[in-house]
């Protein structure tokens, strides 16, 4: 069993003897360093040494004596704490992180795709949520505004949101600002919301978004694979976006 359990051990920043030394005095829940170095293999050369280390991290405990014995210390209450420790660590990074990050300049012809789901979904609710003014879904799929209604429900109240589809009857039930196509903007949503060579093989377009007159994110899908293409700072989004809604008010 503690052999199962070095694997996680070590995910916690602990080496192979310590994950094997820790794991042993769980199960023996008191022992000498002789004891411990009996039962989990780890060369006697090394079990003071990594015994007092654990000690000093807060995982086991000392009592004193000739010889000393090493006892476990609550799993639940070491391990809180190590996930609280985690979580301000993280916290901190991110802060920090955050406060280095310039946004890169884009040329008006430039764009990056993402092709991990992970990226898409994480990039998708950073869009919801930095959005500041203004944004234009043209949605191709009802299944992309029923899979994000939650996020984008809130958006309605905050900003100036508009929804724009080809057949309004296919969102019935969708209770959100949908406007059917008319004019030139119907012959915007029969193209593909990005053309060119990266985009080729996509066959299922589920959505463009234009934020704010500057940020552009489109998603397709081809089979089972989802890419995602993304655009920022382009003069042209601005210009595509206030025309949209124009077209929309004229209808």
């Amino acid at each position: 069993m503690a052999a199962e359990i070095v694997p996680g051990l070590r995910g916690l920043g602990m080496n192979e003897y310590e994950a094997s030394v820790y794991s042993t005095l769980v199960g023996l829940q008191k022992a000498t360093a002789r004891d411990v170095h009996e039962a989990s293999g780890v060369p006697r050369g090394r079990i003071y040494e990594i015994l007092n280390d654990l000690a000093r991290r807060g995982f086991i405990g000392v009592e004193e004596g000739s010889p000393a014995s090493y006892y476990i210390l609550d799993v639940d209450v070491v391990f809180d704490r190590l996930k609280e420790d985690y979580i301000r660590s993280l916290e901190e990074t991110r802060e920090a992180l955050k406060s280095l990050s310039v946004k890169p300049h884009l040329s008006p012809d430039s764009f990056f795709i993402l092709r991990s789901g992970w990226a898409i979904e994480n990039h998708i609710s950073s869009l919801f949520r930095r959005v500041k003014k203004s944004m234009v879904i043209l949605c191709y799929n009802p299944e992309f505004l029923q899979r994000y209604y939650t996020i984008i429900k809130p958006l309605e109240r905050r900003i100036d949101l508009s929804i724009v589809v080809r057949k309004k009857e296919e969102y019935a039930g969708i209770k959100l600002p949908i406007y059917e196509a008319r004019g030139t903007v119907v012959d915007l949503l029969d193209s593909r919301p990005v053309n060119g060579p990266v985009m080729e093989g996509l066959r299922k377009d589920e959505c463009a978004i234009l934020v704010d007159g500057r940020d552009f994110f489109a998603i397709a899908t081809a089979g089972s694979g989802r890419h995602a293409v993304i655009g920022s700072d382009m003069p042209i989004i601005g210009y595509l976006q206030k025309t949209i809604v124009e077209r929309l008010r004229e209808a």
